[in-house]
């Protein structure tokens, strides 16, 4: 997760969500730096949204009661988070109104080492009190994409999560960013190459984007449509492959824009930003004048 140039009262735009808008983000970053925007990466490979939105905050990691030490880390229990198989997580922000950084190394421990960032008094905190992360605040009022959910429906390394607690969490998130007066764009999910035409994850997939399509209309970027649609290969200037027309026949990904079955190469990622640039152009969230590139 990094950000972009220092804050200087320009436009901003955010990238919130796992591989795929970490893997997007050089993209964007190029995109805001053309619209002279600031630009953050909030893509984190493998994070579930629960890890998503606490670091975003809209909805923020609760911790049981424990006590913060005078100085350096303590490991808290956090219900309100992913398994302990669950990806890495770091973020900076306040518990209890302490400053500090909550973290975890993929499944490495059980809990969440929160460690102050200055010594203080030891508290005592009570269940559930919630780490208010800063980066998401911070970047709230600008343009900001929202994919979360992917690795909750597919549960490669972790129960699933079922798709009406997904939906439902986008939405409040939607909520939480529009209420700072910002721009959402909330983005569908793909189907991995090579997945099963009968497949739960399918079904799932379809249908959380079919709840956010119809809620979010404009607003709805539909990666699944993008992908498994004949006309993106004239877009990107591939020539697809006999398998690649195949794996579109049943809904997935095609191998020619993919680096792996469950991740888009520089090609692919290429059509994204421009069908991104046109969706930001249309819906008037995008500065008046582009700089040369």
């Amino acid at each position: 997760m990094t950000a972009g140039p220092a804050r200087s009262g320009a436009p901003e735009m955010a990238c919130w969500g796992s591989s795929t808008a970490a893997g997007m983000s050089p993209d964007l970053a190029l995109l805001a730096a053309a619209y002279g925007m600031t630009y953050y990466n909030g893509g984190a490979g493998g994070q579930t949204a629960e890890q998503i939105l606490a670091r975003l905050g809209s909805r923020p990691a609760r911790v049981d009661a424990g006590v913060i030490p005078a100085s350096g880390a303590v490991l808290l229990s956090s219900p309100s988070m992913s398994p302990k198989d669950a990806a890495s997580f770091s973020a900076a922000g306040a518990l209890a109104g302490i400053q500090g950084k909550l973290s975890k190394a993929h499944g490495a421990q059980p809990g969440y080492s929160f460690r102050r960032s200055q010594p203080g008094n030891r508290t005592r905190i009570p269940d559930g009190t919630p780490f208010i992360p800063a980066e998401g605040d911070e970047f709230r009022g600008g343009v900001s994409h929202l994919s979360i959910g992917k690795n909750n429906l597919t549960g490669k390394h972790h129960a699933t999560t079922d798709p009406d607690t997904v939906i439902e969490w986008t939405h409040a998130a939607d909520e939480w960013l529009s209420a700072a007066g910002g721009h959402v764009l909330v983005w569908g999910h793909f189907v991995n190459t090579g997945t099963h035409a009968s497949s739960p994850v399918r079904r799932r997939i379809y249908r959380v984007n079919d709840s956010l399509k119809t809620r979010y209309g404009p607003r709805y970027l539909d990666l699944d449509r993008l992908l498994t649609h004949r006309g993106i290969w004239e877009m990107t200037g591939v020539h697809p492959a006999p398998e690649d027309l195949i794996e579109q026949a049943k809904g997935n990904k095609p191998p020619s824009l993919s680096s792996n079955g469950a991740h888009l190469n520089a090609e692919g990622y290429a059509v994204l930003r421009r069908v991104i640039e046109g969706k930001l152009g249309n819906l008037g969230w995008l500065p008046s004048t582009k700089n040369s590139q």
